[in-house]
C-alpha cells in the first residue's frame, strides 16, 4: 500500500496555526489561541500540531516536510513552547547589539538608508533561518533536511488559490492578489495563474502598507491593532459622508495606487506623525469612515488595474487586509470582475494552509509524483469530541444550578427554544477554523427580534454597541435575502451584501445597524447537516429561512473549543441554554 505524503505547515505570527495536508487536501487545521485560551496568540503552535498529528493518527516522523509561511524568521518560536508568558524568542540571540528595538530602529533606517537594512536583513534571516530550524527539528524530532521556509505572499497566494472550490478546473485563469500590513518586505503582491503557472506581475513595498495604515489608525481610536480593524469597519458607515470625502481628497495625496502597486508620499511607518494633523479634530466616525472608504479605494483601483492589464476576469484574494467584508462587497461590484473567491479567514492564521500546498507542490516535483490539490469545502477541520467525552464534562459540571438532558431530535428542540426568544450556544461536531463561528462553535437566535442584540450584548458578548452580528442564510433562500446579481457564493462569511426589504424584517437583528447590509454564512445541507436541519426547523416554524449565528465566546476570548471551554464560558455569561452535540442544558434561573 502507498504510503500518503503528509506535509505541515506552520504559521508562528500572529494568530499562530498549524495546518496538516495529506496527498493534496488539508484534513486539519487550527489557531493555537484555541487550545491556548489566549486571543491572538503569537508562538510555536504546539498545540495546534499536537491536535493535527492526532486528528490524522500519526506521529511526527510520518511528517514528510514541514513548511513555515515566511523567509524573514518572525519572532514568535519560543524556546519554551509550552509557556505562554514565553511567547516570543529573538532569533539572533548572541548578537547583542542586533535585540528586538535596535533591529526595528534599523527597519525605520531604511526609510533613508536601504543599504544599512538590506545588510542587517540579510543577516537576521541567515542566522534566523538556521535557529529556527535547528528549534523545529529538535521540536518535531524530524530532521533538518525537512524543514523549509517559504515567502509570505506566496503563502497567501498559495491558499487562496488552492483552497477554492473550482481548483480542479485546470485550465482556468485567474488573478491571484494578495494585501496585507507585512510580511518578507513586502504588503501585496499580484500573480496571474494559468495552468498552474505563476507569474507575479506587481507587488508593493513595505513602505507603502494600506493595512499597516488601517491599524495605525486601529491604534489612534484607542483599539488594538491587528485584532480591532472589524470594530473601525462596523463604526465607519454612521460617518457623515460629506466629512469623510473631504478628508479622504487630502489622504489620497499621501496613498495612491500606480499600476499594479500601491504608493505613499512618505512610508507609512512615518504615519504617526501625520495622524494629529489630519484627525485631531475630527469625530472618531469621520476617522473610522476615512481610512474605510480610502481601504475600498485603494483596493478597487488595485484590482481593476490588474484586470485590465492581464484581461483576466476571475480573481482570487488573500491576505489579511481581505478580512475587510466591506471593501470586498466593494471590489466584487467591479463591472469587469466576474468571479471572486476570498481565502477563509485570510489573515496570517491562514498562510500555514498556503504552506501546506506550497510544501506539497515541491515535494510531488522533487519525487515525480502528480500534483493533485483538493479545495478546502468547508472550514470544519479542528477537534471534535466522543459522547463519553462530554459526559465526564457534564459530570463535573453538574453540581451547578443546571438542568440536563439528551434531545431527542436536536434540530427540532433548538429551533423551538428559538422561535420562543431563547439564545442558544452549540457546540457540535469539528471547530471551525479562522475568525468566523459557522455554526458548530455559535451562538445562534432569532434574527427578526431586534432585543437579542441588547440581551446578547449585556449577557454574553459584551460588544461595542455599533457593531452589527452576522447571520447564516439557507442557500435555498439567497435570493430572498441579498442583492447579489453575480451570484457569488460565502459560504465562509468573507464578503457584505446589500440586503433586501425582506431581509430587513426578517433578518434585521443580523443586519449592521446603519447600513442594512449583510455579513452572512450562505449555508447548503452538504456543507453542514446538522446546523442547516435547524435553520430548516426554524423556517418551518417562522417562514424565516436564516438565524442570527456570533461566535460562541465572551468577548477578549476565543472562540471555544472543547466542552469544558463551552461550559466555562457558559457558567461566566447570561446563557439559558447550552447544547453539548444532543446534550441541552438549561440554567434554572
Amino acid at each position: 500500500m502507498k504510503k500518503p505524503v503528509y506535509i505541515l505547515g506552520i504559521n508562528g505570527s500572529h494568530i499562530s496555526s498549524a495546518a496538516l495536508l495529506r496527498d493534496g487536501k488539508i484534513i486539519a487545521c487550527a489557531q493555537e489561541e484555541r487550545f491556548r485560551r489566549i486571543k491572538g496568540i503569537e508562538c510555536y503552535p504546539e498545540l495546534s500540531i499536537d491536535y493535527c498529528l492526532k486528528e490524522a493518527k500519526i506521529e511526527s516522523y510520518d511528517i514528510d516536510e514541514v513548511y513555515v509561511g515566511f523567509i524573514h524568521p518572525v519572532f514568535s518560536f519560543t524556546e519554551k513552547a509550552s509557556s505562554e508568558k514565553s511567547i516570543r524568542v529573538n532569533f539572533i540571540k548572541g548578537l547583542s547589539s542586533l535585540n528586538r528595538l535596535t533591529m526595528w530602529a534599523i527597519i525605520k533606517l531604511n526609510l533613508r538608508f536601504g543599504h544599512v537594512f538590506k545588510l542587517h536583513k540579510y543577516l537576521f534571516t541567515q542566522i534566523g533561518t538556521r535557529r529556527q530550524k535547528k528549534f523545529l527539528s529538535q521540536k518535531l524530532r524530524i530532521p533538518l533536511k525537512k524543514i523549509f521556509s517559504m515567502d509570505h505572499h506566496t503563502a497567501h497566494a498559495f491558499a487562496a488559490y488552492y483552497a477554492r472550490p473550482d481548483v480542479e478546473e485546470k485550465n482556468t485563469k485567474n488573478l491571484v492578489i494578495t494585501v496585507d500590513g507585512e510580511g518578507d518586505g513586502l504588503c501585496s503582491r499580484v500573480f496571474t495563474v494559468v495552468s498552474d503557472r505563476w507569474k507575479e506581475i506587481g507587488s508593493t513595498d513595505v513602505k507603502h502598507s494600506i493595512g499597516l495604515t488601517y491599524s495605525y489608525i486601529t491604534k489612534y481610536l484607542g483599539m488594538k491593532p491587528n485584532e480591532h480593524e472589524y470594530k473601525v469597519m462596523g463604526l465607519a458607515p454612521y460617518s457623515h459622508k460629506d466629512m469623510v470625502d473631504k478628508v479622504l481628497d487630502k489622504l489620497k495625496k499621501d496613498i495612491w495606487v500606480e499600476k499594479l502597486s500601491i504608493k505613499s508620499r512618505v512610508p507609512v511607518f512615518t504615519y504617526f506623525n501625520y495622524l494629529e494633523k489630519y484627525f485631531s479634530k475630527l469625530r472618531f466616525d469621520i476617522i473610522a469612515g476615512s481610512i474605510q472608504k480610502l481601504t475600498e479605494e485603494i483596493l478597487v483601483k488595485l484590482i481593476d488595474n490588474a484586470i485590465s492589464k492581464t484581461k483576466i476576469q476571475n480573481v482570487i484574494l488573500g491576505g489579511g487586509v481581505f478580512m475587510n467584508v466591506k471593501a470586498n462587497m466593494e471590489i466584487a461590484k467591479l463591472p469587469k470582475l466576474k468571479k471572486i473567491f476570498v481565502m477563509p479567514s485570510c489573515g496570517d492564521e491562514s498562510t500555514a494552509i498556503g504552506a501546506a500546498f506550497y510544501g506539497y507542490r515541491k515535494y510531488c516535483k522533487k519525487n515525480g509524483i502528480i500534483f493533485n490539490p483538493k479545495p478546502i469545502d468547508n472550514l470544519y477541520l479542528g477537534p471534535s469530541f466522543s459522547d463519553s467525552e462530554i459526559s465526564k464534562n457534564i459530570e463535573a459540571f453538574a453540581k451547578q444550578n443546571i438542568k440536563i438532558r439528551k434531545m431527542k431530535n436536536p434540530a427540532k428542540e433548538i429551533a423551538s427554544i428559538i422561535y420562543k426568544g431563547g439564545i442558544v450556544a452549540r457546540l457540535s461536531g469539528r471547530m471551525e477554523f479562522g475568525a468566523r463561528a459557522l455554526g458548530n462553535r455559535s451562538i445562534l437566535a432569532n434574527p427578526a427580534d431586534p432585543k437579542v442584540i441588547r440581551i446578547i450584548n449585556d449577557q454574553i458578548k459584551g460588544r461595542d454597541f455599533w457593531m452589527p452580528f452576522a447571520a447564516v442564510i439557507l442557500k435555498e433562500r439567497l435570493r430572498d435575502y441579498i442583492v447579489n446579481p453575480k451570484k457569488i457564493d460565502s459560504p465562509f462569511m468573507m464578503i457584505a451584501f446589500e440586503t433586501t426589504p425582506k431581509a430587513q424584517k426578517d433578518l434585521i437583528a443580523a443586519l449592521h445597524p446603519y447600513d442594512y447590509t449583510c455579513r452572512p454564512q450562505i449555508l447548503s445541507k452538504d456543507q453542514n447537516p446538522s446546523y442547516h436541519e435547524i435553520i430548516k426547523e426554524f423556517e418551518a416554524l417562522t417562514g424565516t429561512g436564516g438565524l442570527l449565528n456570533t461566535s460562541f465566546n465572551l468577548h477578549g476570548e476565543p472562540i471555544v473549543c472543547s466542552p469544558s471551554d463551552a461550559l466555562i464560558t457558559f457558567k461566566n455569561s447570561g446563557l439559558k441554554y447550552l447544547v453539548l452535540e444532543n446534550y441541552l442544558i438549561e440554567k434554572k434561573f
